[in-house]
């Protein structure tokens, strides 16, 4: 919550609503129109009054936010006639309050180093099984992301999401990840998933039409292993008769004679694919 006037966006002001909902209705849950109306012109007042000079920017903060919105919530509330329930609201949010159950989680000052750092690698394994941190701090770094993506303009960027599955799969994701696919390019980056399991693809609205119809490239390791299941995969990548027949020749062929360790890749671009043969040295093998 604490950013500078140069910082605040749409892109800042949509991450900030959808973090919002997510503590309010956990990673499953969904907010109403009116509930996303009512959040997105509390944020925007919010930071209007502290960029306006009414406020001190060194006092924003999740746990300003929290004072300020009730207020601006219940003044809505008398204004308006809607359906919001402010004593939902101020209950679920309080344990995110400083002295609270997680009051350090939003209120600690984040690393603007993140920001200058070529390189990010964020580990989240310890956390994977927590219903409340999980997709909150998965939420976090895909804004900070975000925010690299608009600010550092001279550099190519990238988002890697390798077995993110369990945070990014939701309902209140969807959207933001949505978004996130169509913007990334016009910033000059790209976003990359990677994944295992044939399920994670084929078993979820939301990855299929959030991230295989945004993904102009597409790369497959051996599969062998899921000929008997392949039908599916076949009609959601819309392979052709050729396109399956290259796949099942990775790492199939009598092809190793005369060449080094190798593996094979099928990789497509737009609507037709080949199979490539990844070689490298010894000393580049040992290492990676």
């Amino acid at each position: 919550f604490l950013i500078t006037r140069e910082e605040y966006n749409i892109e800042k002001r949509d991450f900030l609503k959808t973090l919002i909902a997510l503590l309010l209705r956990g990673a499953e849950g969904e907010i109403s129109q009116v509930e996303d109306t009512v959040l997105t012109n509390v944020i925007s007042a919010y930071y209007l009054e502290h960029f306006s000079g009414d406020g001190d920017p060194e006092d924003l903060g999740f746990d300003s936010f929290y004072a300020f919105s009730l207020k601006g919530i219940s003044n809505i509330l008398s204004s308006e006639q809607i359906s919001f329930d402010l004593d939902e609201y101020r209950y679920v949010l309080k344990k995110f309050c400083s002295g609270q159950e997680f009051g350090e989680l939003l209120n600690r000052s984040g690393d603007v180093t993140l920001f200058s750092q070529r390189l990010v690698v964020f580990e989240i394994d310890a956390i994977r099984d927590h219903k409340v941190l999980f997709p909150i701090v998965t939420l976090i770094i895909m804004d900070v992301f975000l925010q690299k993506m608009r600010l550092r303009s001279q550099q190519r960027k990238a988002l890697i999401l390798e077995e993110a599955w369990k945070s990014i799969a939701s309902p209140l994701m969807a959207a933001y990840l949505l978004y996130m696919y169509k913007t990334v390019r016009k910033f000059w980056g790209e976003a990359i998933v990677v994944t295992q399991e044939l399920g994670d693809i084929i078993g979820n609205a939301i990855v299929k039409d959030s991230i295989i119809s945004n993904s102009d490239t597409i790369c497959l390791l051996d599969q062998g292993k899921l000929k008997g299941n392949y039908a599916q995969i076949t009609s959601l990548l819309s392979l052709t008769a050729q396109e399956k027949h290259k796949i099942f020749t990775i790492n199939q062929l009598n092809n190793k004679k005369g060449r080094g360790r190798f593996k094979e890749v099928y990789i497509r671009r737009g609507l037709s694919g080949e199979v490539y043969g990844v070689e490298v040295s010894l000393r580049q093998y040992l290492t990676f």
